[in-house]
C-alpha cells in the first residue's frame, strides 16, 4: 500500500514539472488577486483601436467656482488638489510607505521534498527501513538588528519622498503665482489699451470738429494711426492672455481653453527686511534641505546595515523522514518508524573584501549627501539674498512710478489736452503726452507682475509664505526673541569601524 503511495507521489511530482513548461493565458489582474485594483487611468472597457488613448485621460472642464475674477488662492487650492506632478509625488510617498513592511519581514520559509521512488537506489537503513521521501522546512534569520535597520532606512526614504512632495507643492504654488501674475499683466494691459483707445477716439472727434474751424486733416490722420497701433497691440496682447491662461490651466489640470480671470488689483505681500530671519526660516522650512538631512540619516543607517553583512545569516529548519518496512533491505530488523530532525545552517562571510567595499560605498554615499546638503544651504543663502535685492528694487521703482512719474505725466497730458482744445498746442504735443502716460501705466502693470513673481520666487526659496512668520514683538528694551534653531547640520561623517 505504501509502495503505491510513493508511486503516486512520483507521478504527481513529474506531472508538476511537466506543467511548468506550459504557459496559460494571462487573466485579469483583479481575477488573480482581489486586493489588486487597476490603475485609475485604465478603462474597464477596452477602447476602440481608432480611439486615441489620450482621450481617456484628457484634462477636465474647469469647475464653475473658477469662473469670473478669482484670487490667486483659489487657483492654488485647485492646483494642489489636481496638479498631476503633486499627485505623482504623493503616490511615490505612499509607494515607499508600503516598502517598510516588506523590508522588516522575514523572507518566505523554504519547503522542499526529496522523493526516492526506486527502493534499490534509495536510502536503506538496517534498523529503520526504506526511506521513500524527505520533507524539509527551513527559515532564514538575518543577523541581529538587520531587520530594524532596514526598516529605519526605509522610513527615512519616506522622509526624503515627503520632502520631494513638499517641494513639488511649493513648485506648483510658485508656478501658479507666476502664471497668475502673467495673466494679470496681460489683462491690465488690455484694460489700459482699451481706455487709451477711447481717449484717442475722443481726440479724433475733436480733430474732425476742428476741421470746420480751420484745423488740419493731418491731426485726424495721426489720431487714426495711433488707434491702429493700439488695435495692433490689443491683437498681440490677446496672444499673451491665451498663453497665460493655457499655462495656468496646465497647473490646474483643466482645459487650456478655460477663460480664467484675475482680480482687477493685486494685493501683494510685504517683504521683511531681515535677511538672517529669512535664512533661518529657510533652514527649517525649505523641503530640499529637510530631504537632504533625511538622506544623510538614511545613509548612516545604510552604513550600519552594510556592516551587518560581516556576520552570518542563521537558517533553522526541521526535516521529516518517512520510513517503511516494505521494500526494506532487511525487513525483519527494520522498525519503520518516521524520523524528525532539526538542523542549523549559516552562510560563511569569507569574502570580506567585498563587504568592506559595501561599507565604503555606503560611507561615500553619506558623505556625498552631506556635501549636497551644504551646497543647497549655500544656494538657498545666495538665492534669498538675490531675490530680496530684486524685490526691494522693484518696490522702489513701483513706488517711484506710482507716486511721482504717473501723476506728473497725467498732469502734462491733461494740460496738453486742454491747450489743444483751445488751439494753443499742436496735436504732436498731445500725442507725445498720451504716449508717456500709456508707457508709464504699462510699466506700472509690468512692475506689479514682476514684483509678485519675485515675491513668489522668494517664498519658494524660503520654503514658506514669509508673512506667516513675522518677527517676534519686542517688549520694553528687550530684543526680539531669536527664531527657532534649525535642524542639526550634518558634521563630518565618521566611518564605522570594520569588523
Amino acid at each position: 500500500m505504501k509502495r503505491q503511495w510513493s508511486h503516486a507521489l512520483t507521478a504527481c511530482f513529474l506531472y508538476g514539472l511537466s506543467g511548468c513548461a506550459h504557459t496559460s493565458p494571462i487573466r485579469n489582474v483583479a481575477e488573480r488577486d482581489p486586493d489588486v485594483r487597476p490603475a485609475t487611468y485604465q478603462s474597464e472597457i477596452p477602447p476602440h483601436p481608432e480611439q486615441p488613448m489620450a482621450a481617456l485621460v484628457d484634462a477636465a472642464v474647469a469647475p464653475p467656482e473658477l469662473a469670473g475674477p478669482q484670487s490667486v488662492d483659489v487657483f492654488i487650492r485647485r492646483a494642489l488638489a489636481e496638479n498631476r506632478t503633486v499627485q505623482a509625488a504623493y503616490h511615490n510617498v505612499e509607494s515607499l510607505r508600503h516598502r517598510i513592511p516588506q523590508v522588516t519581514t522575514l523572507d518566505d520559509p523554504v519547503a522542499s521534498n526529496a522523493i526516492f521512488p526506486i527502493p534499490a537506489a534509495a536510502p536503506q537503513y538496517s534498523l529503520m527501513g526504506y526511506n521513500p521521501y524527505n520533507v524539509t522546512l527551513a527559515q532564514q534569520y538575518p543577523w541581529f538588528g538587520t531587520l530594524r535597520l532596514r526598516g529605519e532606512a526605509a522610513a527615512h526614504d519616506v522622509q526624503v519622498a515627503l520632502a520631494e512632495l513638499a517641494a513639488a507643492q511649493l513648485d506648483t504654488v510658485a508656478a501658479v503665482k507666476r502664471f497668475y501674475y502673467n495673466l494679470y499683466v496681460s489683462q491690465k494691459t488690455e484694460d489700459i489699451l482699451v481706455e487709451n483707445r477711447k481717449i484717442l477716439e475722443d481726440f479724433r472727434g475733436i480733430a474732425r470738429e476742428r476741421l470746420k474751424t480751420g484745423g488740419t486733416q493731418q491731426d485726424v490722420i495721426r489720431a487714426e494711426v495711433l488707434i491702429s497701433e493700439l488695435d495692433r497691440d490689443l491683437a498681440n496682447n490677446k496672444q499673451s492672455v491665451a498663453a497665460a491662461r493655457a499655462a495656468l490651466a496646465r497647473q490646474l489640470h483643466v482645459s487650456p481653453e478655460t477663460e480664467f480671470r484675475t482680480l482687477p488689483e493685486l494685493a501683494l505681500a510685504g517683504v521683511p527686511g531681515e535677511f538672517d530671519r529669512l535664512y533661518q526660516l529657510a533652514l527649517t522650512a525649505r523641503p530640499e534641505l529637510q530631504g537632504r538631512l533625511a538622506a544623510v540619516v538614511r545613509d548612516e543607517k545604510a552604513v550600519e546595515l552594510a556592516t551587518k553583512r560581516f556576520y552570518p545569516n542563521i537558517t533553522l529548519g526541521v526535516t521529516y523522514m518517512d520510513m517503511e518496512k516494505t521494500n526494506a533491505t532487511t525487513p525483519k530488523t527494520a522498525g519503520g518508524m518516521p524520523n524528525i530532525g532539526l538542523f542549523v545552517a549559516f552562510n560563511l562571510p569569507v569574502y570580506r573584501d567585498k563587504y568592506r567595499a559595501g561599507v565604503c560605498e555606503a560611507q561615500e554615499r553619506a558623505l556625498a549627501d552631506a556635501k549636497l546638503y551644504e551646497a543647497q544651504r549655500d544656494e538657498a543663502s545666495s538665492e534669498i539674498q538675490e531675490l530680496m535685492l530684486q524685490v526691494r528694487t522693484q518696490q522702489n521703482v513701483l513706488a517711484l512710478l506710482r507716486d511721482s512719474i504717473l501723476p506728473r505725466t497725467r498732469s502734462a497730458f491733461d494740460l496738453a489736452r486742454s491747450d489743444y482744445a483751445k488751439s494753443n498746442v499742436d496735436y504732436a504735443t498731445v500725442q507725445s503726452a498720451l504716449r508717456e502716460v500709456l508707457q508709464v501705466e504699462l510699466q506700472i502693470a509690468q512692475i506689479e507682475a514682476e514684483l509678485g513673481k519675485a515675491i513668489a520666487s522668494l517664498e519658494r526659496a524660503v520654503g514658506s509664505e514669509i508673512n506667516e512668520h513675522p518677527p517676534a514683538p519686542t517688549t520694553t528694551g528687550r530684543p526680539a526673541s531669536p527664531p527657532s534653531p534649525p535642524p542639526a547640520t550634518p558634521g563630518p561623517f565618521r566611518p564605522a569601524a570594520l569588523p
